[in-house]
């Protein structure tokens, strides 16, 4: 099992819109998640981890390395808040207009953006 990087560019700046990290674990690691295996998407609103098998995330991982969103959405849409799923284009968050996160009873529910191209969805949930 190997480390692997990717960097999504901005449909329309080409800026980042997000970086991919593939990342096996590594028991000792400086805290206690570090010894899972696990995928990191840093660059749009924060650091979302998602853990599993590493076959599993490098199948996710290949997925948004051949831009194959559709594959990636339907198996993790939470993970592909940078990605407009009617444009079919990824987005920084420079990019999107981010609405303020909404509360639901006082705990956090999500936050929703607009893509360049004016297409309303959840960001972050």
């Amino acid at each position: 099992m190997e480390s692997r990087h990717l960097t999504i560019p901005c449909a329309r700046c080409g800026r980042a819109a997000v970086e991919i990290a593939l990342l096996p674990g590594a028991p000792g690691g400086e805290s206690l998640w570090r010894d899972k295996d696990r995928l990191e998407r840093t660059d749009f609103m924060g650091e979302v981890i998602k853990f599993g098998p590493y076959a599993e995330l490098e199948q996710f991982f290949d997925w948004l390395a051949r831009a194959d969103y559709a594959a990636a959405e339907a198996a993790d849409p939470d993970f592909l808040g940078f990605y407009c799923g009617q444009c079919r284009k990824p987005y920084c968050q420079n990019c999107w207009l981010i609405g303020a996160p909404e509360f639901d009873e006082g705990f956090y529910d999500c936050t929703t953006g607009i893509c360049p191209e004016g297409h309303e969805q959840i960001v972050d949930d």
